[in-house]
């Protein structure tokens, strides 16, 4: 009843008022409390970031939190962009859809839900309409406006994403740096394989006797051998046998390499210590390395069969094929590598490229890419293939504060997004154009309907589409009149949009936006929205105030124990 309604729509309009107050040129920054100990507070104008920190005390504001919370974030995983966008849709499709729902107490519910999610396809061929490929021709120009519109109009952030784009190419992936400094952006790429680990972990206490470079800060081996293992080494024993027939080998033919690199999951200091006595005393040397653990199941598996794509060397496991069982001859015929640079924390490995192994494993990640299980493990598998192809673009981000640096960075990952989302799919003219020309076409279609429901639908879903271009525009200072001014103009100026970051009136394909952060922002609010808003009941967990206190009082002990906090 109206409980209910007044827990959703109170709760969706806050949800909307806190995200949609980082929208556009004019939208401002939101200040958030970390909740690990010692880290300084973030400061952002990214919308998602500003939707994963939100929370409530009460349990059902918390539930209806959680159901919006999934449409943002859908969004975003799907198109990368369009978070804030979605997230105000969704309240104002909601607020509109409850309270039609109301005045018409005979009309199902149900079939609204229905007719609101039968307008997809007329929605994606109004886009389709306005649509602006991606072409050899037009890629940079295109591509730089909508970095640009996503950028909040930063050209020069604008400009090193381009940069970072053509340095690495549609299949390629960015890493993003926060560095102290005068602000600016430095591009670079990283070249051949790189891993995100080095000597420091790999060989521990040892590291300082590993390294044999004249600077003192690499270790560099040209033309070596890499065995991959998966497994632990906990006994010298476990690798001492073929590592003294390699040895053999090598002595014999001291031209074809000057050392093997072992990459296994973990390695005892036992073994670390053998190993670095054999590197400083022995005439082969064997390097460790160690494989990275990520959120992903198997993750350190899987990091062996694309090195095992990339490099050449078969993957050996202690349970059907052991290391016993080496084969040097294959060994040295399937081995690519020109030559492996640890450094500290990074390792990069370049070798004669196998186009049709490296290909095969790709392909075998993109099929697991078009259903991945969680948004981390669709980004984890976007690295994964940009290290095996185009390789990695990393952009430094210099800024005088961690705040400065971290809200360019959220930008930056936005505007990344923003341009593959619309390598793939096209741009639209940006500014409010697109979303306002929908809810157009929408009323158009409306008179000619004939069907209640369907004209209901019709109705909720072209009001709502008004309410994020109306918040652009109340973000950057226009008043109510002034922006029911500015949508009137966007719908008679047929060839032209407005540009807010300049404040003119500009051709509509100098503002772009990604053509899919625009369409899933709706599907995806459409769908969780028109359900809020046709809800009959909530049910939720009460939450125990007294238990969660004494929760937190032992958290503090455990951590004042522990040195975590003062």
């Amino acid at each position: 009843g109206q409980e209910l309604k007044g827990i959703v729509l109170i709760t969706m309009e806050h949800i909307a008022k806190m995200v949609g107050a980082t929208l556009g040129p004019g939208g401002r920054q939101v200040l958030i409390e970390r909740a690990e100990i010692g880290l300084k507070p973030i400061m952002t104008k990214d919308g998602v970031t500003v939707i994963k920190n939100l929370g409530y005390d009460s349990a059902t504001q918390q539930l209806v939190l959680e159901a919006v919370r999934d449409a943002a974030m859908r969004t975003a995983s799907e198109a990368g962009d369009g978070t804030t966008t979605a997230t105000i849709l969704a309240e104002s499709i909601t607020k509109r859809t409850s309270k039609l729902v109301e005045q018409n107490p005979k009309l199902s519910p149900q079939k609204i839900v229905r007719e609101l999610q039968n307008l997809t396809p007329f929605i994606s061929d109004v886009i389709d309409s306005y649509k602006i490929n991606v072409d050899g021709e037009n890629s940079e120009d295109v591509l730089h406006k909508v970095a640009t519109l996503s950028a909040n109009g930063d050209k020069e952030l604008a400009d090193a994403i381009i940069e970072s784009f053509n340095t690495v190419g549609d299949e390629g992936n960015i890493t993003i740096i926060e560095a102290t400094g005068p602000s600016k952006y430095e591009v670079e790429k990283i070249s051949g394989y790189t891993l995100d680990k080095g000597y420091e972990e790999s060989c521990r206490n040892f590291a300082n006797g590993f390294i044999n470079d004249k600077s003192g800060t690499m270790i560099v081996l040209e033309k070596p051998m890499m065995v991959l293992f998966d497994g632990t080494v906990n006994d010298i024993s476990q690798i001492l046998e073929p590592m003294n027939r390699i040895g053999q080998y090598f002595a014999e033919n001291s031209h074809l390499t000057t050392g093997i690199v072992i990459v296994a999951h973990g390695f005892s200091d036992s073994v670390v210590g053998d190993l670095h006595l054999n590197w400083n005393k022995g005439t082969f040397k064997v390097l460790p390395m160690v494989t990275i653990q990520t959120a992903t199941l198997n993750s350190r598996t899987e990091q062996l069969y694309d090195l095992q794509a990339y490099t050449g060397s078969p993957v050996f496991n202690p349970i059907d094929r052991p290391l016993i069982d080496m084969n040097i001859d294959f060994l040295i015929k399937k081995n690519r590598i020109k030559n492996i640079e640890v450094g500290r924390f990074r390792t990069s490995i370049m070798v004669n490229e196998d186009e049709n192994l490296i290909e095969s494993r790709v392909q075998e990640l993109k099929l697991r890419r078009e259903k991945p299980e969680s948004q981390y493990e669709a980004h984890e598998l976007d690295v994964r293939i940009g290290k095996l192809t185009s390789g990695i673009a990393r952009l430094n981000i210099y800024g005088l504060s961690q705040g400065e640096t971290r809200e360019k960075r959220d930008r930056a990952e936005d505007a990344w997004m923003a341009i593959r989302g619309a390598v793939k799919y096209g741009a639209v003219p940006g500014g409010g154009y697109t979303l306002v020309r929908i809810a157009a076409d929408l009323l158009e279609l409306g008179r000619k309907e004939k069907n209640e429901c369907r004209k209901i639908a019709i109705s909720i879903l072209s009001d709502a589409l008004v309410e994020p271009v109306k918040i652009l525009y109340k973000n950057y200072g226009f008043n109510e009149q002034e922006t029911d001014t500015m949508i009137g103009q966007l719908l008679q100026k047929d060839e032209q949009t407005f540009d807010l970051s300049e404040y003119e009136w500009r051709n509509k394909v100098e503002v772009l936006d990604s053509a899919p952060a625009v369409l899933e922002a709706i599907r995806n609010s459409m769908s969780i929205a028109s359900l809020l808003g046709t809800m009959g009941g909530l049910i939720a967990f009460k939450r125990d105030d007294d238990a969660d206190k004494e929760e937190e009082k032992f958290v503090r002990r455990f951590e004042r124990g522990a040195g975590l906090r003062e």
